[in-house]
């Protein structure tokens, strides 16, 4: 990637890259990210940078968090971080903040900054044998950027991740069996955070577990008798993004709850809810994650009363 490898593995060394997405870095920007210290990387879109431990500064992260959409550290004595910004009008800190796990160290973080949410998943332990002396930290962000588009679309089982870090004891590459139900995005960051295979294999069972042999998506999308009390159309400028968002009650006694929220929107997900409140709030929530992904456009009103 253009910067000298002249590393020696015996040394405390980190590495740090980020990227942005649908925008690229302004020439005063990127004339800073040049000036930091590990001979950087540096495009209209991406940065990275080897350094020393001694290098590696506080401020460096914050300036690497406050300009990217993701970025990773890569520590050869152990610790490690992924981390994301997401816009709150996506996915709303409250719905993020419910997968929050762990402590200062280690787990998932998810702070508010201004209309974003930082999302940083986090690894710490130190690396006593060594494995990692060996590994550079080159090229994982690259494999794992998509996870922040599934997390854009309403694809959440990756935060649940946050809640299975652990020692791993052999070198994993990212290709981990698709069985286990995640994107192959999220099999890599699985990966990056040393989950235990085995780990990663009860939890995928546990969670087919919880859920109906039916899913929620399977078993509405068979229901036509459903009428819904609420819906909204947003025509978009472009035709062929404009959808419907429906809010309705679910019939008496069903295993999934009370009411639903769904759109005709193909990257909108099902929903249901054990009360009216919760489920107005997610169908404000849906709508809003929808539109980011369909504007411009405006809302209209159906079947007012």
């Amino acid at each position: 990637m253009g910067r000298r490898r002249n590393r020696d593995y015996e040394r405390h060394f980190r590495h740090v890259a980020g990227v942005v997405v649908g925008r690229v870095l302004d020439e005063d920007t990127q004339s800073i990210l040049r000036m930091l210290p590990g001979q950087p990387f540096v495009s209209a879109t991406a940065f990275a940078a080897s350094m020393s431990g001694r290098d590696h500064s506080s401020e460096m992260n914050a300036f690497v968090e406050k300009t990217f959409d993701a970025w990773l550290y890569f520590d050869n004595h152990g610790p490690r971080q992924v981390g994301f910004r997401v816009p709150q009008s996506v996915l709303p800190e409250t719905t993020a903040a419910g997968y929050a796990v762990g402590d200062g160290l280690e787990g998932l973080a998810v702070e508010r900054a201004g209309s974003d949410l930082l999302l940083r998943f986090r690894y710490y332990a130190e690396d006593d044998e060594g494995f990692n002396m060996g590994e550079e930290g080159d090229g994982w962000l690259h494999r794992i950027l998509p996870v922040r588009e599934e997390l854009l679309a309403g694809h959440l089982d990756t935060l649940e991740l946050a809640g299975l870090l652990g020692e791993y004891g052999d070198r994993m590459d990212g290709d981990l069996p698709a069985e286990y139900g995640l994107s192959k995005a999220g099999r890599a960051l699985a990966a990056y955070l040393l989950i235990d295979p085995a780990i990663l294999e009860r939890w995928s069972s546990e969670r087919g577990g919880m859920r109906s042999v039916e899913s929620f998506r399977d078993w509405i999308a068979g229901r036509g008798d459903l009428i819904p009390v609420a819906r909204w159309e947003f025509a978009a400028a472009d035709p062929a993004k404009s959808f419907q968002i429906r809010l309705g009650r679910l019939p008496e006694n069903c295993e999934y709850g009370r009411w639903y929220v769904t759109a005709t929107e193909a990257r909108g997900e099902p929903l249901a809810f054990a009360t009216e409140d919760e489920a107005r709030r997610g169908y404000h929530d849906e709508a809003l994650r929808l539109q980011r992904l369909n504007d411009p456009g405006r809302w209209r009103e159906l079947d007012p009363n």
